[in-house]
């Protein structure tokens, strides 16, 4: 056998997929005859595409060239040797010599514009891909899928370059060439959804995931735009199956934990950001919305945790300085959440919800001219940022410019129709006005929007209650405690209403609870011992009036009714003494007519 019959046996082995016999072969030919290029070139051929040494094949398309500096085909494989190298230089400098020597190597456009594409050289890569089309519509009609990639990767080099129109078009031309490409389907389904064109791009990832069931991309994709169209269940399922294919696909964990987030599954929410960070620990947005989620559930240590982490990684995130301050301010680190704040503002001094933000919590710190100057601030920014009026309402309201704080409520409700605490504020606002009728009207608009605005009842019940409509005081304490049953408040503000209305039984439960929630309020061991005296409960009264005196040693009324305990209970002793007690409080007030009508009390007392 000659060098060429050995080439020859080389090629059927190759054809074969007997890849050491081919090589065995070349090599064989190559020891006949040490000049045959074409041998070492298809020795290298099979080093690059089956055995995948690169380095091996590169030696060989050497020699190749060595022997035959016009082999244009050798610098084409050489090329693509190197591209697998991620020499991209060097394989753009091979096809270039190729293409010198064959104008028409359609297969070194292609790879030149693939190794441009590497570069990220967009223009280059297209003007490649274009002579890669022009020179293969010469070729056998089996061309068609390569024109189709050429098209596609195109389209893929105008989406990055922002060209989407450009793209689509490529994206379509794939299309034409090879109506069963699922990747360029899935592409444009993608730029479809970037345009906000949500219902085609679910079209296209339908048509992709047809091609090819496997696509977790593509599903994960198509979850985005039925997130898109707020069709959550859809979303989900898409993630799902997403998942399925691939269980560490840490996107479709994220964006499957902003729909449970959405639908208020945040535990399920929090287990997918989780899930997420696992995957990628250094995901500066899943560690934001894992603190927003945690935030929702008042974690706030956990959030500022999740926010910590977020502004390592990314010290110029503005919004979750903004993010953070607001759970330090739940904190009441109100110190903390001004720094925050700040910031926030040196990094985008023209964003009105920062000033909101700051104006909060200096007025939560007591400084409500520093709170107004920032809400003054925010609305010169932006005038329709109805809570900068709220804010500003709250701040003026504390330093007693009773009618700015009406009008900034009133900004506030204009621009939110359904502000309900707003209403609820300008109601507390015209109380201290003196204006009750018109601050019920403003609680009853709160609560009309929310019914579970538990301040909003108990504030209609007090203005209620000032205006001695008891029954209808009782009924707002009531559904204030059925929002929040902890509230001494609630039950002691209620106990008060009914005993205006004499119901002193119901008025002792209800002090009762309140002292059984916090017994710390003098106020409420006295009144019950004030209930308990009227229905003759006078044992019980004394140990309530007992209670009371210990927690505020010097109340003079505390005294003068244990004083009438003690007569109703024949200790008349026990009477002058508290008598005597209230007498000594009243001329140490200066309150010289009480203490004449006492010292006439204890001397009627010892005749």
């Amino acid at each position: 056998m000659n060098a060429e019959d050995f080439l020859n046996q080389g090629l059927n082995k190759n054809l074969q997929g007997d890849y050491q016999a081919a090589i065995a072969a070349y090599t064989q030919a190559i020891n006949l005859n040490p000049d045959y290029a074409e041998a070492y070139h298809n020795r290298g051929l099979i080093l690059t595409g089956q055995l995948k040494d690169y380095r091996g094949a590169i030696a060989n398309f050497n020699r190749a060239l060595e022997i035959n500096p016009n082999f244009a085909l050798a610098y084409c494989n050489r090329a693509n040797a190197r591209y697998f190298l991620a020499d991209y230089e060097g394989a753009i400098a091979d096809h270039n010599q190729a293409l010198k020597i064959d104008p028409n190597l359609a297969q070194s456009y292609h790879s030149r514009g693939n190794a441009y594409f590497a570069l990220e050289d967009y223009d280059k890569a297209i003007a490649d891909y274009i002579q890669t089309i022009e020179n293969s519509t010469q070729l056998a009609n089996n061309i068609n899928i390569d024109i189709a990639n050429a098209y596609h990767n195109r389209g893929v080099a105008r989406f990055e370059d922002g060209d989407y129109q450009g793209a689509i078009a490529d994206f379509q031309q794939a299309l034409q060439w090879h109506p069963h490409f699922a990747a360029a389907y899935s592409n444009r389904g993608n730029i479809q959804y970037i345009l906000g064109n949500y219902e085609e791009a679910i079209a296209d990832h339908d048509r992709a995931l047809k091609l090819d069931s496997n696509l977790a991309e593509a599903y994960h994709n198509r979850g985005n735009a039925h997130y898109a169209l707020a069709d959550y269940e859809s979303a989900i399922a898409s993630y799902n199956r997403a998942l399925k294919i691939n269980p560490s696909f840490a996107g479709a964990y994220y964006n499957r934990g902003l729909v449970l987030s959405h639908l208020k599954n945040y535990q399920g929410a929090i287990e997918d950001f989780n899930e997420a960070l696992r995957l990628n620990p250094d995901d500066v947005q899943a560690y934001c919305e894992r603190g927003l989620v945690r935030s929702i559930l008042e974690d706030y240590e956990g959030a500022i945790a999740d926010y910590d982490r977020a502004l390592q990684e990314n010290p110029t995130l503005a919004l979750v300085y903004g993010f953070r301050a607001n759970a330090r301010r739940r904190l009441r680190d109100y110190q903390g959440a001004i720094e925050d704040s700040n910031r926030l503002l040196q990094l985008n001094p023209n964003l009105a919800e920062g000033y909101c933000d700051r104006g909060a919590a200096r007025r939560s710190l007591g400084d409500h001219k520093g709170a107004i100057k920032d809400y003054d601030r925010a609305l010169q920014i932006n005038d329709n940022l109805a809570a900068a009026y709220y804010g500003r309402g709250i701040a003026r309201e504390a330093l007693q410019d009773l009618q700015g704080a009406i009008n900034d409520n009133t900004q506030a409700i204009e621009l939110v129709p359904d502000f309900s605490q707003a209403y609820c504020n300008r109601g507390n606002t015209r109380r201290l006005l003196g204006d009750e009728h018109g601050a019920i009207a403003d609680y009853d608009k709160a609560l009309q929007i929310n019914p579970d605005l538990v301040e909003a009842y108990y504030n209609r019940g007090s203005t209620c209650y000032a205006l001695e409509e008891y029954e209808s005081a009782i009924a707002d304490y009531t559904q204030a405690l059925q929002i929040n049953p902890q509230s001494a408040a609630f039950y002691s503000d209620r106990a008060n209403a009914r005993y205006a209305l004499e119901d002193y039984q119901g008025a002792i439960k209800d002090y009762s609870r309140a002292i059984a929630i916090d017994p710390s309020f003098a106020e409420d061991w006295y009144n019950r011992g004030r209930s308990r005296s009227l229905v003759g409960d006078f044992q019980g009264a004394l140990a309530d009036l007992n209670q009371a005196l210990q927690r505020q040693p010097n109340w003079v009324s505390a005294y003068i009714l244990r004083a009438d305990v003690y007569q109703n209970l024949g200790d008349y002793q026990g009477a002058i003494t508290d008598f005597q007690k209230s007498a000594d409080l009243y001329y140490q007030e200066g309150n010289i007519q009480n203490y004449q009508q006492i010292i006439e009390l204890i001397e009627q007392l010892q005749q």
